[in-house]
């Protein structure tokens, strides 16, 4: 039965027992009012009968009796009366009221409001008057009267129920929308909003359960959230009561102690392989302590050690009462691996660093030794050879074509220890500076190559950076046109060197317009010449980056940053 049934059906009831305490004493105090007037008019009928009775049998004439017959008839008419007058047991005369035309009420209402009074009987000479009790116009009126004010009071509940129906529903209206809101909270669906209400009282609980909507929708949106992410993470997620008994394992925990696959929810966590730190966690737990990484050492099935960092934190209620652990496990072994590699690398790239300064030391040497040692041979060679010339040219013209032979092949050795000079070290980068030196660098490559353009571009002051930054630059130059040269098969070839001072940087581009190149072959093949200018550009904490496709030419964009160390 709904609530607003229950109201209907209590008001109902309270203004049918209304009506009918009411009817009912309506019907108790038109009884005693019947009762009442009856009996008064009974005593007054009687005393004004006795005083007209003749006192004596020898005054009956019928004069007299005339008289007492009208004077009964008047009295008949005095309502609820009915009147009897006997003499020698004979009834002389009697009167009651006239009920020709009179709607009789119910027999149950007549018997309700009937009074019950004895006749009034009075003897007299000769004779005996008696008086009965006939209210039937009393009780007449009275049903007349009661029966309006009934059906005033019945259309009256009516009229109120009608009144109760409109309130009712209207104050039951929130209510319903107030159900179908929890209704639809029941099922799950948290999107659920009650509108606004003209009862002030209503509206507090709108927007008071609005508020507990999004509440609770912004509540179980992070606990899936939450519960996503402890699903999906890598670390081992397990959960503990404050016992230290297994409540709660993800994926990733099962992963890493297969021992979980078993079942061990309800048993203690000291159950998993923990490698010997038992105790330690123990006291932890029994304390109520917290642990963060934690680094321990697991023994795995297939003989490998693990290196896993353990993390264990309390779990408090809003009473800061301790109520269980969540405890994390980290396996850090492929990072301390990845670590170690990172080291290694940073190892291999120092010593290549080193070697390529040994490198450059030793072609400095080999260069200054072939100047000065191996260059001066030749030119004191060329010189005898010529002086032997001059004086055998017209004696002995044998002795001339040897001296120039001599002559020939030293000049021919001349050009090839200045050529290999310019390839171990360009005596003008330590006399001439950078630019120069990357000036006659690209003369040199247009003579050599005349079918090939060569575009230079130098912007910033590039005369002021120290040795190890001039020869980087002058390497990776060297490297990247006698690859162009060889490979590419292109007619243009475009060098440009920026220093960019407000940035600190120093920016080196080069690109050819020839056939390109699949960059994968690059990695799958090994260009050492590539990784040597990568490399070299890496251990200056530079960034190396190689652009191409087939078709499209080679592009390849430096950037060097600059420390105070490398500006002179």
């Amino acid at each position: 039965m709904s609530l607003r049934l229950k109201i209907y059906l209590f008001f109902a009831m309270l203004l049918i027992i209304t009506l009918i305490m009411t009817t009912g004493i309506l019907i108790t105090n038109a009884r005693q009012s019947v009762h009442t007037k009856v009996e008064s008019a009974m005593t007054a009928a009687a005393h004004l009968l006795s005083v007209a009775m003749p006192p004596t049998p020898s005054r009956n004439s019928p004069t007299a009796h005339q008289r007492m017959g009208d004077l009964v008839k008047v009295m008949s008419e005095i309502r609820g009366l009915y009147i009897m007058v006997y003499r020698n047991g004979q009834l002389l005369y009697a009167g009651g009221p006239n009920t020709d035309n009179l709607t009789r009420p119910p027999d149950l209402f007549i018997k309700m409001l009937s009074p019950t009074i004895k006749p009034l009987v009075t003897r007299f000479a000769g004779g005996m008057l008696v008086i009965h009790a006939e209210p039937i116009l009393e009780i007449t009126e009275r049903w007349q009267d009661i029966r309006a004010l009934v059906t005033f009071g019945a259309a009256l509940s009516v009229f109120i129920l009608l009144i109760l129906y409109v309130g009712i529903n209207r104050l039951l209206r929130p209510l319903e929308y107030i159900s179908t809101a929890l209704a639809g909270f029941g099922k799950g669906n948290l999107n659920v909003r009650l509108p606004d209400f003209s009862i002030k009282e209503m509206n507090n609980i709108s927007d008071a359960f609005n508020s507990m909507g999004e509440a609770l929708q912004g509540s179980i949106e992070e606990n899936q959230r939450m519960a996503t992410l402890v699903k999906q993470s890598s670390d081992a997620i397990v959960s503990l009561d404050h016992t230290g008994k297994i409540t709660f394992f993800n994926a990733a925990a099962k992963q890493m102690f297969p021992e979980l696959a078993s079942g061990l929810n309800g048993k203690s966590f000291l159950h998993l392989k923990l490698g010997g730190y038992e105790e330690r966690i123990i006291n932890i737990i029994e304390e109520k302590q917290s642990i963060d990484n934690m680094e321990i050492t697991l023994n795995k099935e297939d003989q490998c050690t693990s290196s896993m960092l353990l993390s264990i934190s309390p779990l408090a209620n809003m009473e800061d009462k301790s109520i269980g652990f969540i405890c994390t496990v980290r396996d850090v072994t492929e990072h301390k691996q990845a670590e170690l590699a990172k080291h290694q690398l940073r190892e291999s790239r120092l010593l290549t660093q080193h070697i390529a300064n040994v490198q450059e030391n030793e072609r400095r040497n080999l260069a200054r030794e072939l100047h000065d040692e191996l260059g001066q041979c030749l030119t004191a060679i060329k010189t005898d050879a010529v002086l032997i010339r001059n004086r055998n040219n017209n004696s002995d013209p044998k002795i001339s074509h040897s001296a120039q032979v001599i002559i020939d092949v030293a000049s021919h050795i001349y050009d090839v220890v200045h050529h290999m000079l310019a390839r171990l070290r360009p005596t003008s980068l330590d006399d001439l500076g950078l630019v120069l030196t990357l000036q006659d660098t690209i003369e040199t490559w247009q003579e050599r190559q005349p079918d090939i353009k060569f575009h230079l571009q130098l912007s910033g002051n590039l005369n002021n950076l120290d040795e190890e930054i001039n020869m980087t630059i002058f390497r990776i130059i060297q490297e990247s046109i006698t690859n162009a040269v060889r490979h590419a098969g292109c007619s243009q070839i475009t060098v440009s060197v920026a220093h960019v001072h407000n940035e600190r940087k120093l920016y080196l581009d080069i690109y050819d317009n020839g056939k390109g190149m699949q960059i994968k072959d690059f990695y799958s093949d090994v260009d050492f010449g590539i990784l040597g200018m990568q490399e070299r550009t890496q251990n200056l904490n530079g960034e190396f980056k190689l652009v191409s496709k087939p078709g499209d030419g080679v592009k390849i964009k430096i950037k060097i940053p600059l420390e105070a160390e490398h500006i002179l």
